[in-house]
């Protein structure tokens, strides 16, 4: 099990390697999901990756962003350098980049699935492991049940975030920053607006994660990789918190002691562990009080001791005396200096042990000596330059694994335009649900199947009907999860909106038609025929492109969310009951931001909240392109409202509306 450091700059890395990591990851100015941070230039991330290969510290450079057509031969320019500078993997959010990056590198560089990918089951690691990823970031909302499952299940490795930062909503389904302020959290660019306060307080800021004290669970339950969250922050606070987690991993005992020793480095009002102990609510939100600092770094007084080495010291009949060492690694070196007879006592173990074992400044620890040194004299010096060059041979062969790389620019797909552009309808509640022939396909809830209100719409809507998907669905509800699918396609449903992988492979086994909703973050072509290939029907761009790049892609195979309150963010913690079951779940709840703004919360399946966007999208009056469809987004509009939007976007009436409490998004920016 490694621990896994942030490394936002070069002194932060050195900060990690000479505190215990055993991988760090680091990204380029470009292409990485905090661009704001240092980050490495050419030379840095050269330097970073001699220091790191010499202490057997592996490197994954951060490829994490979502990625628009026009920027793949650039994105894979830098992938190429970073595999010829001898990264040991990509960690990548985008289906389509991972997708050239497989071709570009034939397999030689191993592809990590990102915590953007929002991989909350089994389900998303089972689909992740057939694309070819040999590591799932699992997401941060987990509980121990949840994790323990999975590892037990999965074959590919899991890496976990056991301490830092905590994003209230799900990784990769955050808009928020990005629709307000143009600044794309998926894009590596967020302005945390999480972090505001709203009118009853920080609403949206949760605690820092610290999991210290379970590191040997993790262990236990076979995670390959437990991840600090960080490459915003400093040496200091990267060094203390590595230490932490790589003493607790040599078996130190956790005391509380140590968490508050780490909260006085970094954290918002202490720390938190609820998600891992499925204990959600009030307890789990703080915010950074701003009289606090973050002490200076200091260096440690030993260096951190990776390699154990065993010493063998033998002299021959002429006085050739034979230094040999072999590593933990299995690294093997030897020297030969000439002794000399002893006018008194001979050189023996206690003085080679005294003198090899002076291995500090080194990642090197003297383990087991064994020495026939006879009647032969050593001096000091001599034992002290054998030591030296033998450790000098075995960081030389400590090498740099390289992985072959040639820039293939991957080659899209090509559809037919669409004849027609289709009006979907989405509701998130049945109530409001109007039954007009304008609508070429409702989508509904998976979990309305079970009310009286979905049989009478089916009756109308039959084979137009389709449902939607929770966004994260727990291992706990699979099964629930899986007799509402079957009573769906039992009731005549065939048609699914899957907003991520697991969706995908949880359907993969039925018959039914997958179709592709904006949680899949759709911003290239590549990712779109990644989706397409696996047999989805069509996609939802991602309402993060402009329009200029939405007319490049679209298609027969493409549609845009046109109406409504657009989804800025589905987070695990309820902020309307305080994640303990919600009696006022239906009732209408509302943040309100320091402009006045009021942002719709919603709760949804397994008490999981959504934020909605507080101005609704309008483009009726818009010429689109030419797209499979435009989907309307209803959430807390009346009947009457929702068939004048429909007459708005399907006959043009009163399509020409003042604009107040209305967006155009991101489409026209």
């Amino acid at each position: 099990m490694e621990i896994l450091s942030p490394a936002g700059s070069y002194a932060a890395l050195k900060a990690a390697v000479e505190n215990g990591a055993d991988a760090v990851y680091m990204g380029a100015p470009q292409f990485n999901a905090r661009v704001n941070a240092q980050n490495f230039t050419d030379e840095e991330f050269k330097n970073g990756i001699e220091l790191c290969k010499k202490n057997g510290v592996k490197v994954y450079a951060v490829l994490n962003t979502l990625i628009f057509d026009n920027e793949f031969k650039q994105v894979l320019t830098l992938g190429e350098k970073l595999t010829e500078l001898g990264v040991d993997a990509f960690i990548v959010q985008d289906l389509g980049l991972a997708e050239a990056l497989k071709k570009c590198t034939a397999g030689s560089v191993p592809l990590h699935a990102s915590t953007q990918m929002s991989i909350g089951n089994l389900d998303g690691v089972m689909k992740a492991t057939e694309l070819g990823f040999t590591r799932a970031v699992l997401a941060r909302e987990l509980s121990k049940k949840d994790i323990e499952y999975i590892a037990k299940n999965s074959p590919i490795e899991l890496e976990i975030f056991v301490h830092g930062a905590l994003c209230v909503c799900y990784s990769g389904q955050c808009r928020m920053s990005s629709v307000i302020g143009n600044r794309s959290g998926n894009r590596g660019a967020c302005a945390q607006p999480c972090r505001l306060p709203y009118e009853r307080g920080y609403s949206l800021s949760l605690k820092d994660n610290c999991l210290l004290e379970y590191v040997r669970d993790f262990e236990d339950m076979g995670i390959a990789s437990l991840k600090i969250e960080g490459r915003m922050k400093g040496p200091a606070y990267v060094g203390a918190v590595t230490a932490a987690y790589a003493n607790a991993k040599r078996g130190e005992t956790y005391t509380e002691s140590k968490k508050d020793e780490l909260a006085k480095i970094f954290s918002r009002d202490g720390f938190t562990d609820g998600y891992y102990l499925n204990k959600m609510g009030k307890p789990m939100f703080g915010v950074r009080k701003e009289t606090e600092t973050i002490p200076p770094y200091v260096q440690p007084e030993k260096e951190y001791k990776r390699f154990a080495v065993d010493f063998n010291v033998i002299s021959d009949e002429n006085r050739n005396i034979i230094f040999s060492a072999t590593d933990s690694e299995n690294h093997s070196a030897e020297v030969s200096i000439i002794g000399e007879k002893a006018a008194n006592a001979p050189t023996g173990e206690e003085q080679l042990k005294k003198n090899l074992g002076r291995l500090g400044g080194t990642p090197y620890e003297l383990r087991n000596l064994h020495c026939d040194t006879k009647d032969n004299f050593i001096p000091a010096s001599k034992i002290n330059d054998a030591r030296r060059q033998i450790i000098n041979c075995l960081d030389s062969m400590k090498n740099i694994k390289r992985g072959s790389f040639t820039v293939k620019l991957p080659q899209k797909n090509n559809y037919d335009k669409a004849e027609k552009t289709e009006i979907e309808a989405q509701f998130t509640v049945l109530k409001n649900v109007i039954c007009d022939n304008r609508i070429s396909r409702i989508w509904l809830p998976l979990t309305a199947v079970k009310e009286k209100r979905f049989t009478e719409l089916f009756e109308f809507y039959k084979e137009k009907t389709g449902l939607v998907l929770p966004m994260i669905i727990r291992d706990e509800n699979r099964r629930e999860i899986k007799n509402l699918i079957e009573t769906a396609l039992n009731s005549g449903v065939k048609d699914f909106l899957c907003g991520n992988i697991g969706h995908i492979y949880a359907l993969s086994g039925y018959d039914a038609n997958l179709y592709g909703d904006t949680g899949l973050n759709v911003t290239n072509a590549f990712s779109k025929d990644a989706y397409l290939n696996m047999g989805i029907k069509n996609v939802t761009l991602s309402f993060e492109l402009n329009m200029r790049k939405i007319q490049d892609l679209a298609d027969e195979k493409s549609g845009i969310i046109a109406y409504g309150r657009l989804p800025f963010m589905t987070m695990r913690n309820c902020i309307k009951g305080n994640g303990h079951g919600c009696e006022n779940k239906n009732k209408p709840y509302y943040l309100k931001d320091r402009m006045n703004k009021t942002f719709l919360v919603t709760c949804g399946y397994d008490c999981a909240n959504d934020v909605w966007n507080s101005d609704k999208l309008w483009l009726a009056d818009k010429d689109l392109p030419q797209l499979s469809f435009k989907r309307l987004l209803f959430t807390d509009e009346t009947s009457g409202e929702v068939k004048e939007v429909v007459d708005a976007y399907a006959e043009k009436i009163n399509a020409e509306r003042e604009m107040k409490n209305l967006t155009r998004g991101l489409y026209y920016r």
